[in-house]
């Protein structure tokens, strides 16, 4: 049994692009189009996400409505939005088939199914373990998005580096010494000859962003995007020979694992945690090089794990909707 054309799907989101980003590279891989309700999680449902299995507490505290009819399958990434998910399965009467992307640290039985990175603990019957998280990146035509973008990219010389730097995060902040490190190892590249392709977040420091920036003043040998106009990101990725990125965003070097250049992996915080299990992980199967100034190309199997999770998840959703209707 394939999925009917007509299986309908709810990605619900608190408009985090990075749990969005995750969502929607599911149901594309499970080749649904989805429908994205975005909500304002309810602070009860983010602290004890189980009790989304009690109608009588609300799926959200506003956004948009969660009211019939309902999916077949809704799909939220991360803590905040698990609760919505469980009382959108309740309210159904089990007519959605509702799966959670990461672990929301509780019972897994609680959903249909769970996608969860290695570096999570979740496991069960109904887990999906996936070596990072999930993206889109694989459907992408990243050259032509390299096109678009030549204006930017053509007057750099090659071998030419996407530079992808975050920042802080909810536990570390950024370490000046490694700031300094990481900006002197990307002025070596550019003595060796490369060019730069240089893109923060909304994490980096302003200090960091400054240094960034004034790499990029060189235009022969850097463009540095500053926010302004349509990001550039994915035409950089297309043209990239390499791929520079910092350690502290697991969808950041998910992403970057996914688009087949050889990866570095720069720290601005020391990774601990889940986040220094993943980085470990990475360097085992050998997608990822610690960057200490130089790059090459290097050979390894793409990530793929939107398509590797969804071939999973399918025949558990094919099973549900063949119960659903006896």
């Amino acid at each position: 049994m394939s999925l009917p054309a007509e299986v309908s799907a709810w990605v619900v989101s608190d408009g985090t692009r990075g749990m969005e980003v995750q969502s929607v590279a599911l149901t594309q891989a499970l080749g649904i189009e989805p429908v994205m309700k975005r909500i304002r999680p309810s602070l009860l449902l983010r602290a004890f996400p189980a009790l989304g299995g009690f109608r009588m507490i609300p799926p959200s505290a506003g956004g948009e409505s969660l009211t019939p009819p309902w999916p077949d399958l809704v799909i939220g990434c991360g803590r905040r939005n698990a609760g919505a998910v469980l009382s959108m399965k309740a309210r159904s009467g089990g007519h959605s088939f509702a799966v959670q992307i990461q672990d929301p640290r509780i019972d897994p039985a609680h959903f249909d199914a769970l996608i969860v990175p290695e570096h999570d603990p979740a496991r069960g019957e109904n887990v999906i373990v996936t070596t990072a998280s999930l993206n889109g990146l694989a459907t992408l035509d990243l050259r032509a998005e390299a096109k678009r973008f030549g204006h930017m990219i053509q007057p750099l010389p090659g071998p030419r580096v996407l530079v992808a730097v975050g920042g802080a995060t909810r536990r570390q902040t950024v370490d000046d010494a490694l700031v300094d490190q990481l900006v002197g190892n990307l002025e070596r590249l550019i003595d060796n000859g490369c060019g730069l392709m240089i893109t923060a977040s909304r994490r980096t420091p302003e200090r960091l962003v400054q240094a960034l920036s004034a790499l990029g003043e060189n235009e022969a040998a850097a463009c540095f995007w500053n926010g302004e106009g349509e990001n550039p990101y994915l035409g950089f990725v297309g043209a990239a020979d390499a791929i520079v990125v910092t350690s502290d965003s697991v969808n950041m070097v998910s992403e970057a694992c996914s688009s087949g250049k050889g990866v570095y992996v720069a720290d601005l915080l020391v990774p601990s945690g889940r986040i220094a299990t993943f980085q470990e992980n990475l360097r085992a199967r050998k997608l990822t090089r610690p960057f200490d100034g130089h790059v090459e190309p290097f050979l390894y199997e793409p990530l793929n794990d939107a398509a590797s999770a969804a071939a999973l998840l399918r025949p558990m959703l094919e099973r549900h909707l063949q119960r659903r209707g006896n």
